[in-house]
């Protein structure tokens, strides 16, 4: 199983950290990663199901499982969503925690990488040199 985690510097605007994290999806769907790994610190005040469905998206036009593990509490006013989720090459949701802290286990089968990225070869259809 390849492995990629997203680690990156937080800017202030939300859309910009959200597209950053994205951008580390496609990078690691193209280097034939099976899993990526992405921490985030979402608060009670962003809107999480956005944040859930670009997950799912990602994964599938990535063929990608991810994991987004979202810190959860608080610090001083800053009230931290949980909400920490699995899904699998094809967006399916595979785990998902709530606002509490506690801790996942989760089963990914590495062969749906391979048989998602057959069904739908997306990243082979890619065009990167025209994206410029």
């Amino acid at each position: 199983m390849r492995l990629a985690m997203a680690q990156m510097a937080m800017a202030d605007d939300i859309d910009e950290n959200a597209d950053k994290a994205l951008a580390y999806c496609d990078k690691a769907g193209e280097a034939g990663a099976d899993l990526v790994i992405i921490p985030t610190a979402n608060i009670t005040d962003e809107p999480l199901e956005m944040f859930l469905w670009e997950i799912r998206v990602q994964a599938i036009q990535n063929q990608v499982a991810i994991a987004m593990c979202n810190r959860v509490g608080k610090e001083g006013y800053v009230a931290f969503a949980g909400q920490s989720v699995v899904v699998d090459p094809y967006g399916n949701i595979v785990s998902k925690a709530d606002d509490q802290e506690q801790l996942i286990i989760a089963d990914i089968d590495p062969t749906q990488t391979a048989a998602a990225r057959k069904q739908r070869p997306f990243l082979e259809l890619r065009r990167p040199e025209w994206y410029d």
